[in-house]
């Protein structure tokens, strides 16, 4: 199996698309998320946005909580997944640790240490491909205040230099490995074709 990431700043529609694309490709395609994916990680996935202590945890307190989820997800969700030859879809990756942790957060310092990890963790299992949905931050927040029944966390609520920064990991994250990007701005359904488009094109 091929082992994709989806990304996307907030607002970027990524959580609507992920529904758009599990209706598409059903059993074509595993769909997960990070933090999450599995009943342990989705555990941690709790105590690092629903902690009502979680806001003041500083970047590697979080970056050492993802890392644990996602050894979890890995050995229980998407390696067995691929060894099956299924196509896994991950609604955020080690990109959003990078993003968020060492960029977004400030912790330019665990730059090299995030590379010796992804090679610990992942080894080969690493994604084959990144869709990164851009939108530029300010348009993004906006979308997601109007958005209806939208619970925000603690990252969600961070003022835009916090998304800027993050929007900034994110493309610097990109430039080291094979990645697609699609532009969110237009009406939602154009997204959602190209997306599909993409996803088709490299399964």
């Amino acid at each position: 199996g091929k082992f994709f990431v989806l990304e996307g700043g907030e607002g970027s529609g990524k959580s609507s698309q992920i529904k758009k694309m599990r209706e598409h490709f059903g059993g074509r395609l595993l769909i997960t998320r990070e933090p999450g994916g599995s009943p342990y990680a989705e555990e941690i996935r709790a105590l690092i946005l629903n902690s009502k202590n979680a806001k003041q945890a500083g970047a590697k307190t979080h970056f050492a909580l993802f890392w644990a989820a996602r050894a979890d997800h890995m050995k229980n969700t998407i390696v067995p997944a691929l060894a099956r030859g299924e196509h896994v879809l991950c609604d955020r990756f080690d990109s959003s640790t990078y993003a968020y942790q060492v960029f977004a957060q400030e912790a330019g310092e665990l730059k090299k240490f995030f590379w010796y990890m992804r090679m610990f963790y992942l080894g080969k299992n690493v994604p084959a491909r990144y869709f990164f949905l851009d939108v530029e931050p300010q348009v993004g927040l906006a979308r997601k205040r109007t958005q209806k029944g939208e619970t925000l966390n603690h990252f969600d609520e961070r003022d835009i230099a916090f998304h800027t920064r993050m929007r900034k990991g994110l493309l610097h994250f990109f430039k080291q490995v094979p990645h697609t990007i699609i532009d969110a701005n237009p009406p939602f359904e154009v997204v959602t074709r190209s997306l599909i488009a993409q996803l088709e094109k490299h399964i």
